[in-house]
């Protein structure tokens, strides 16, 4: 169980607000208010209430009422749209007492950007917004113009759409302009123990009275190999935190605290190069990979690597990272991911985890495993090798089973790079690196 001991600082606040029924109802997943949560942490602003609610005129007005009165900014997601349940610009009328018009703007923006020729059209929707509103038009920082749609504000109140992809291209804008503008930030450190909470909760209830303007959070986590909880410690100014970590370290043995680096793909040649002075007796095996791999990404767009978030998958993918980075390469790394028909969430946000921090080109590919790679040959024809990552006799026999049966085989190259490691060199490597992988059992 989770602790989280707060005290008061004064940042400004928001009220997050997710509209639609098929987040209630499950049909779609809220990926929104998480991708928030974290560009405005960065900004220091404190997200006070998370709603999800449906997409009904009364809730949603009453709701933005409430959230305007109580935080500095509220923002909404989803309820925008051509259909009869998006109602969101309804509620926000209702909200401040407005009356709907159709924005001039937004009139040419539907009736340009989306081919909207019929004036009755349901797109038309769109651009029926409150009186009192009006649009933000952010930079697209990849070209340097303006979005070509707008989001809504009225007083406090930031409306997107509902979208993912639209919804992060959009709030990018937001977050932007709150960066600039806020003065105030977060410091926030981490503490990685490799104990139960039982064994720290003393001291971290010590650190907690003797250092009353310091924000402290104790999270357990289960099937990680690196770790066992770890503990944030966050004020207003680096001084606070580091002493509040110091004193947190002088209370508890030196033997609990391990070593884990959040973002292992930054600054990865220096890490690795670390990584190789501090095991001498095996160094020739981890510099005979890299150097193989090497070879292999002189043609990068005709390599792909199995992700199937186990962690030799990892280990392939940071190596040939660390390939792209020596040769100045901005190209994505490709990856394939055969998908099966029941797939953990955790394993999903794995894998966009992944194509994130490593800048990866992922080819999702559902088939059946006998059909796989021919169906992975159809898809992507330019491709001649597949690193798949297995260690050990039984890793290699698996390689060659899975894909022994593909009757265009002869057109890609199955390597299985990690084919000499031993199971130590793996978790050597992992550990040392703190890299990324699913655990499947407890």
């Amino acid at each position: 169980m989770s602790s989280h001991y707060t005290k008061v600082v004064k940042h400004p606040t928001a009220g997050i607000i997710v509209i639609g029924d098929e987040i209630l109802k499950a049909q779609v997943r809220d990926t929104n208010s998480y991708h928030m949560c974290g560009l405005l942490y960065k900004c220091g602003v404190k997200v006070k209430k998370i709603s999800v609610i449906s997409d009904s005129v009364e809730e949603i007005s009453k709701e933005i009422r409430d959230a305007s009165s109580k935080f500095t900014y509220v923002i909404t997601s989803g309820g925008i749209g051509p259909t009869h349940d998006d109602v969101t610009f309804e509620g926000l009328a209702k909200a401040f007492d407005d009356t709907l018009h159709y924005h001039p703007k937004l009139v040419d923006i539907i009736k340009d950007h989306f081919g909207a020729k019929d004036p009755l059209s349901p797109a038309y929707k769109m651009a029926l917004i409150p009186k009192k509103a009006s649009l933000k038009f952010n930079l697209n920082t990849r070209t340097g113009k303006p979005n070509a749609y707008p989001y809504i504000v009225l007083e406090n109140v930031y409306v997107f759409p509902g979208s993912p992809v639209f919804f992060e291209r959009s709030f990018q804008g937001l977050y932007e302009d709150l960066l600039s503008t806020t003065n105030k930030r977060f410091v926030k450190d981490e503490v990685f123990i490799n104990a139960r909470e039982e064994a720290f909760t003393n001291a971290l209830s010590v650190v907690v009275k003797e250092f009353p303007n310091v924000s402290f959070g104790s999270y357990p986590v289960s099937n990680c190999r690196y770790y066992k909880a770890f503990v944030t410690i966050e004020s207003d100014n680096k001084g606070d935190t580091e002493n509040a970590k110091q004193r947190f370290y002088e209370l508890n043995p030196v033997d609990i605290f391990v070593k884990f680096d959040r973002t292992p793909h930054v600054d990865c040649i220096t890490k690795y190069n670390n990584f190789l002075q501090s095991c001498p007796h095996r160094r020739s095996i981890y510099e005979q990979l890299l150097e193989e791999l090497r070879q292999f990404y002189r043609e990068p767009e005709s390599v792909s690597i199995r992700m199937d978030g186990g962690v030799e998958s990892s280990i392939v993918i940071h190596l040939a990272h660390i390939c792209r980075t020596q040769s100045n390469s901005n190209d994505k790394l490709r990856a394939v991911y055969f998908m099966e028909k029941q797939t953990s969430i955790d394993l999903e946000e794995f894998i966009k985890e992944m194509t994130d921090k490593y800048n990866l080109a992922v080819c999702t590919v559902e088939a059946e495993p006998d059909k796989s790679i021919n169906e992975l040959i159809t898809m992507q024809a330019h491709l001649r090798t597949l690193l798949v990552g297995k260690t050990g006799e039984d890793g290699v026999n698996e390689v060659n089973r899975r894909y022994a049966g593909a009757s265009n085989a002869d057109r890609l190259q199955i390597n299985n790079p990690l084919r000499n490691w031993t199971n130590e060199d793996v978790w050597s490597f992992a550990s040392s690196l703190s890299l990324p992988y699913v655990t499947t059992t407890a």
